[in-house]
């Protein structure tokens, strides 16, 4: 048995079932920013994010200043294959100073093991049994010819840090730099690797310093994104090679860490490397600044450079990185810019991002204005999205879609890296479950009232009390209201006149296109009865116009009527008329009935006028017959007064009209005759027979019913006159 609930407290549920959910979407939300409960799906749409503002926002200019000594493909086909000789990166590393007068070399490679060849370990021997050759130098020591080297320039070597030791792996190799000189109040949380391979004593001794290059922050999708600036071997900090490379050109100053307030927690926020200040998260990594994709910096072939073949001065003064994009060399990374991307490109972009001082930052207090955006907005939507309709929930939400977007573009255009997916997903997922509800709600009160309703009213007055918000129920209750009558005059001959087999097809068709035109007009069928209906307006849903509603679906009816009546007549039957009543005023609306059947009706005297109404068109000779209350509620329409009568079962008496058309639609000599009949009827009531004979007389419609009776009545009147204290009222003592 379907729910009797009224309509309003069926809809308070599925409000509060909407404030659950989206308040729980809320609530997950929130849960995940804290880390209480990570969302991958969400960690990887704020890295998509995150690529997409990287993407539409490189740079078309490259600083000139900086550049890539590449051991590219065409280095490795010309030179060897790698290693090379350590001989031959000498000449190489001192032609780009002593030749190109490069600035500074970093160097993205790591020389961990010494150089060992046949013709070194055999010298001795080979001397012994070879007296002639002692008389030749000793071959040159490649390790201690790059040593040599490096000593004279200024150049800094590369080297990396093994996040995890383990059992099978060697130990710690090589000879680390000095340590950065950092100004440390706490410890503060740098990255604390197990073990590290470094360059030779020899060589490490001979650079001017060294950074690492591993990188353990890469994202779980693979992507480089950020790279940590520091990292703790023994308590001491050290930089990474384009850190090194900047605090080498600026001579050695100490790192400052910047600490700053976020979620009430004092976290750090940048580091300070002799007035560049360096933005980082909480563990000291920074994102990279992307300029563009792959080859956005100068790239020169190490080849190019060992036989001479740049021009002069083409090097002069540059900042440099010697690094391989050979694909056999496996220095290539995943980036938001590209899926293969070099790693000196990777140093060399931090490294201009630091001495431009354009990389993005992430202070400590994002995480709780992303809390407070995300509990303040979803609050808002929790409580407002319930309330409204389909449209505008897509036009409020692509108004916060396109705001949120906005704010955070022009936050990234200011240096700040905000992220957006939850603000996003937030809007997305409250949009969906509002939509969804909302839909669900609105079918199953559609289904409610059409179950309750669907029998008296149109389709469309279903989806009008759904999307009006009033509370609707089956109980009584008084309104006012306007009532219809209506009946077929003859169909009883009508009928007598076909076989009873065709009278209910015959029925349908009258039926049909006058229902119809009831339900086109917001009317509500209350009953058939025979050829006749009954029909009211102003309920279940509230009309304001239900007066001018109701006689606008009178005349529709009528119109239907001549439709049906054009079919009869070709179909060689007779032609039927129709009498229409109509009166407004207040009546008691509701489902009635007793314990076997109920009904949607109107009752009270005002709907039995209604009926009495309709009674009267045919006595009249007219086809719609209104109230004075009904034609006071349509002020836009012209109406004549047909007679003041007392109708059977009420004293009081009171005027009929008939609806002439709405003002503005009658023509001139349309008013002058409703004047002029007017005129008559006030003569009329005034017992100046003579003169009002005269005057309906003169009307120029003489085949009008209502002229007619009156010529009649005033026949009589002039014959047997009333008495003194007439009044001009006309009792019928019919229904």
């Amino acid at each position: 048995m379907a729910s009797k609930a009224p309509i309003h407290t069926r809809k308070r549920y599925w409000h509060w079932l909407q404030y659950a959910g989206g308040l729980l979407i809320v609530m997950l939300l929130l849960v995940e920013k804290t880390g209480l409960l990570p969302f991958p799906l969400l960690e990887r749409l704020e890295w998509q994010a995150y690529d997409m503002k990287v993407r539409s926002t490189l740079s078309e200019q490259a600083d000139p200043s900086l550049a890539i000594i590449d051991i590219d493909e065409r280095s490795l086909y010309e030179v060897g294959q790698w290693p090379w000789p350590r001989a031959t990166l000498a000449d190489l590393v001192d032609t780009l100073f002593t030749e190109y007068e490069a600035g500074l070399l970093g160097i993205d490679v790591v020389f961990a093991e010494p150089e060992t060849s046949l013709w070194q370990q055999h010298w001795e021997e080979l001397s012994r049994d070879y007296p002639a050759l002692g008389e030749l130098p000793p071959p040159v020591d490649g390790d201690e010819q790059l040593s040599n080297v490096l000593a004279a320039h200024p150049v800094v070597l590369g080297y990396y840090f093994q996040a995890s030791r383990q059992p099978s792996d060697p130990p710690s190799v090589g000879q680390l730099p000095r340590p950065a000189m950092v100004e440390e109040t706490d410890p503060l949380p740098f990255p604390a690797p197990e073990r590290y391979t470094a360059n030779l004593p020899v060589l490490q001794q001979s650079a001017m310093s060294a950074g690492f290059f591993d990188n353990p922050r890469v994202d779980d999708d693979g992507v480089f994104r950020r790279v940590p600036m520091l990292q703790r071997w023994e308590g001491e900090l050290y930089p990474n090679l384009p850190l090194a490379m900047l605090l080498t050109l600026l001579g050695e100053p100490p790192v400052t860490p910047v600490l700053g307030e976020g979620a009430g927690v004092t976290q750090l926020e940048a580091l300070d490397a002799g007035g560049f200040e360096i933005p980082v998260d909480g563990r000291g990594a920074a994102l990279v600044p992307w300029y563009g994709p792959r080859g956005h910096f100068d790239y020169f072939s190490a080849v190019d450079v060992l036989e001479g073949r740049l021009e002069p001065g083409t090097l002069a003064g540059k900042t440099l990185i010697l690094g391989a994009s050979a694909p056999g060399l496996m220095d290539l990374r995943s980036t938001p810019v590209g899926g293969v991307y070099p790693g000196p490109e990777i140093n060399l972009s931090l490294l201009a991002g630091m001495l431009h001082q354009s990389i993005h930052a992430q202070p400590p207090w994002v995480l709780g204005f992303e809390l407070v955006s995300l509990a303040a907005l979803g609050i808002l939507m929790v409580l407002l999205y319930p309330h409204l309709n389909a449209l505008l929930l897509v036009a409020i939400s692509s108004v916060l879609l396109a705001t949120a977007i906005g704010g955070n573009l022009w936050a990234w255009y200011q240096g700040l890296a905000l992220p957006v997916a939850g603000l996003l997903v937030l809007l997305v997922a409250q949009l969906m479950w509002h939509l969804a509800m909302n839909f669900l709600r609105e079918t199953q009160q559609k289904r409610w009232v059409a179950e309750r309703f669907g029998q008296y009213i149109p389709p469309q007055l279903v989806e009008d009390m759904v999307d009006s918000g009033e509370s609707f129920g089956l109980e009584g209750e008084e309104r006012e209201l306007t009532v219809l009558f209506s009946d077929v005059r003859g169909f009883t001959a009508f009928s007598e006149a076909i076989a009873p087999a065709e009278l209910t097809e015959v029925m349908n068709r009258l039926l049909t296109p006058l229902t119809g035109a009831i339900h086109q007009h917001r009317g509500t069928i209350d009953k058939y009865m025979g050829d006749a209906i009954m029909a009211f307006w102003g309920a279940p849903l509230h009309d304001a116009r239900h007066a001018e509603h109701a006689l606008e679906g009178a005349f529709a009816m009528l119109d239907a009527l001549d439709a049906v009546n054009r079919e009869f007549i070709a179909e060689g039957k007779p032609a039927l008329a129709m009498g229409v009543g109509l009166n407004t005023g207040p009546m008691s609306v509701g489902n009635m009935g007793s314990s076997f059947r109920m009904a949607y009706t109107v009752m009270g005297d005002n709907v039995n006028l209604g009926s009495r109404l309709e009674g009267l068109t045919k006595a009249y000779g007219v086809s719609v017959i209104v109230s004075e209350t009904t034609a006071e509620r349509v002020p836009n329409w012209c109406f004549r007064r047909l007679d003041k009568v007392r109708v059977k079962g009420r004293s009081a008496p009171l005027w009929i009209l008939e609806p002439l058309g709405r003002r503005e639609a009658l023509g001139d000599s349309r008013r002058e005759w409703h004047a002029a009949y007017e005129q008559a009827l006030e003569l009329y009531h005034a017992a100046e027979f003579d003169s009002s004979e005269g005057a309906f007389k003169a009307l120029t419609d003489q085949q009008d019913a209502p002229t007619q009776m009156y010529l009649e009545r005033i026949e009589q009147f002039k014959a047997d006159p009333p008495p003194s204290d007439w009044d001009g009222v006309w009792t019928h003592t019919e229904k």
